[in-house]
């Protein structure tokens, strides 16, 4: 027997009147979507790892490049972008990463290097170079959305 009372979906948590006695949830895209598994960084192990050695990964290449001479520092960033326009993927996907060029100022220090504000992260390094020299976002220019100058050489 179908109660009068309206319940809760498990997914969705909005009130709903059920057509049937066992209906757990409003409609077939919450059961399906309720169906999948989560595949975040707090439920899957996998998924924590291939993201803590990323960010560790641009940590790292931020530590790089301070440590580096200042009239060294350039070269290095021009070089990895060269590489990422030639496909390197993981490169182009730790210049181009989102949260790292936004990181949190005060809640993500560590993504910053030497835990420091002071620094910029790799993408952030990597969107002021091509901001300055391409003029164009570091998206732009690793999927190489932007050509290269007919000189062979970035814009002063």
């Amino acid at each position: 027997m179908i109660s009068d009372e309206s319940l809760n979906c498990k997914h969705c948590e909005r009130p709903y009147k059920p057509h049937r006695s066992d209906q757990q949830f409003c409609g077939a895209k919450c059961r399906v979507y309720a169906s999948r598994p989560t595949q975040n960084a707090l439920s899957s192990p996998t998924v924590a790892r291939t993201n803590a050695e990323f960010f560790d990964t641009a940590r790292l290449m931020g530590e790089r490049l301070y440590q580096l001479p200042p009239q060294e520092r350039l070269g290095y960033i021009q070089s990895l972008i060269a590489d990422a326009r030639q496909g390197n993927v993981q490169l182009r996907n730790l210049l181009s990463n989102w949260k790292l060029r936004r990181p949190h100022p005060e809640n993500e220090t560590w993504m910053f290097p030497r835990g420091s504000r002071a620094y910029c992260t790799i993408a952030q390094a990597a969107q002021n170079y091509c901001k300055r020299f391409w003029h164009a976002n570091v998206d732009d220019v690793v999927y190489c959305r932007v050509p290269e100058p007919e000189t062979g050489e970035v814009y002063p």
